[in-house]
């Protein structure tokens, strides 16, 4: 007499045996068996969960921006708009007009690149201060620093042309001449009895 095996004789419902299926083939395919030099088995994360969590990150960055950018960024700005700042002496005094953020920007931004700079485009605070002397200001010296810049590189460009065009005159000048030293040259054989 045989009896017939079932899930439940086993003590497995349905839903049992699907979810510890389901979890060992996302154990399976999230990740991958190896062996170590001892032949040990080791585990490691497979291609693919490596890619789902690339994934995952990418989304959640996007997502995260995109929230920054429809709720933050307006507030954000509006804050920057009206933003008064106001200068203090060191006692804590109010000094000067106020002014906004925006304008105090200007104003920085003017002063840096009128700023007096040495040789090297480094104010007299960012240099050693003592050897330290005015050559231009720092909007001179970027403007000289980019077209040096902007000069070297096609110099270089045109002394590789030059040298590519010298180079390929030179070969083929060699090669003439040794044509024509090949067909001036006449061998003879004489054979002695």
């Amino acid at each position: 007499m045989t009896t017939a095996v079932t899930l439940e004789s086993l003590g497995f419902t349905k839903e049992d045996l699907q979810e510890r299926l389901v979890g060992h083939l996302a154990a399976q395919i999230l990740s991958g068996k190896t062996y170590d030099e001892d032949g040990n088995e080791e585990y490691e994360d497979s291609q693919f969960k490596r890619k789902l969590e690339e994934r995952l990150k990418q989304h959640m960055t996007d997502r995260v921006n995109a929230i920054a950018e429809a709720r933050l960024l307006p507030h954000v700005t509006s804050i920057m708009e009206n933003l008064v700042l106001q200068t203090t002496n060191k006692w804590g005094e109010k000094k000067g007009q106020p002014v906004t953020f925006i304008e105090y920007l200007v104003q920085r931004a003017e002063a840096y690149i009128q700023e007096e700079v040495n040789y090297q485009g480094k104010s007299k605070a960012e240099a050693d201060s003592y050897n330290w002397s005015k050559n231009t200001t720092r909007i001179a010296y970027m403007i000289n620093a980019h077209l040096q810049y902007n000069i070297e590189i096609a110099m270089k460009k045109a002394l590789q042309t030059a040298n590519a065009s010298i180079a390929e005159g030179i070969e083929k000048a060699v090669k003439i001449q040794l044509e024509q030293i090949v067909n001036s040259v006449k061998v003879g054989v004489q054979v002695k009895s």
